[in-house]
């Protein structure tokens, strides 16, 4: 541990849940996720698995593995337990999240499952309908079904898959072969997680079950690229926040509202510091309307419009 201390466990039987729960019962339902450097692995189920935690350069014996709490240790280690106030916490929680929204989008709206990571904020899932489908208006009908699937407590369950099965698994779902196909060497294997009837290709880890998270709220939605590449399919983009409480909800929601009335970009244009013209939406004019260097650059940018024959 980090303090230092050792704890007696077996392999492919104790989990860091389990030594968490000797440590305190109330500090175990806390803890989010681990954090795992071997000293001596026993085995592996994960032999020719792809590792996106790998970092170049540094040996095996030093490399430290993102581990998903209820997944049995599998040999001697040093752990790290992190709880949602910790950055590690809140990465895990809200990738969790996004595929709790993503269940609820390909069951709900039959679109076809894209990309759906944590953000530094949340969390967000790019999804394929052919059109778009999604406004403000579908806000509360998602969070409706999300927090059906949260009170259902459904657990996240680990499934190492070789590239052939990923291929037959995600074979109705051409975002997903993309990705198995081109990332995924031959002979490789790949993870993907099941949380009620979702099953996701993913790296992982994740929370133990969606019961630990206590408040879900859609934030926004827009327009995005697969591969964030305009020649590619259009997807629509649902973005999402959620915590272990209400009240951590309700005091970010505040928070955000009060950034928002504080916004600079709304707070200048109302106090006169700069505009923007029709004739140049991407520019900012740092001189209020009606002033002699406003109406300079107004006659300029309409002169130039002339000139290119707008």
């Amino acid at each position: 541990m980090p303090d230092g201390a050792v704890k007696e466990g077996n392999s492919f039987e104790t989990s860091p849940f389990a030594i968490a729960a000797g440590i305190s019962k109330q500090f175990a339902e806390k803890v989010i996720v681990a954090k795992v450097k071997y000293t001596n692995r026993v085995a592996t189920l994960d032999d020719g698995l792809l590792n996106p935690e790998a970092e170049a350069g540094v040996n095996e014996e030093d490399q430290w593995y993102y581990w998903d709490v209820n997944r049995p240790l599998e040999g001697d280690c040093e752990l790290k337990l992190f709880k949602f106030e910790d950055p590690e916490g809140k990465e895990c929680f809200w990738h969790s999240s996004a595929h709790v929204l993503g269940q609820t989008l390909e069951n709900e709206y039959g679109v076809q499952l894209c990309h759906g990571p944590p953000t530094d904020s949340g969390f967000f899932y790019d999804s394929y309908a052919g059109h778009d489908i999604f406004n403000e208006k579908d806000y509360p009908a998602i969070e409706k079904v999300a927090k059906k699937i949260v009170d259902d407590k459904q657990e996240f369950y680990r499934l190492v898959l070789t590239k052939e099965e990923a291929l037959r698994l995600f074979g109705s779902n051409p975002f997903k072969v993309s990705l198995i196909s081109n990332k995924i060497p031959d002979g490789g294997k790949v993870t993907a997680y099941r949380c009620g009837n979702l099953i996701d290709l993913c790296t992982g880890p994740h929370i133990p079950s969606t019961k630990i998270i206590k408040a879900f709220k859609v934030m926004k939605n827009s327009s995005a690229y697969w591969l964030g590449k305009a020649e590619n399919d259009s997807l629509q983009r649902v973005y999402g926040i959620t915590f272990p409480s209400k009240k951590e909800l309700d005091e970010y929601v505040h928070l955000m509202e009060e950034a928002a009335k504080r916004d600079h970009r709304t707070i200048g244009k109302q106090q006169g510091l700069f505009d923007h013209h029709v004739w140049s939406p991407g520019c900012g004019f740092m001189y209020p309307k009606g002033t002699h260097i406003y109406n300079s650059l107004m006659n300029l940018i309409r002169d130039q419009y002339r000139v290119r024959g707008f």
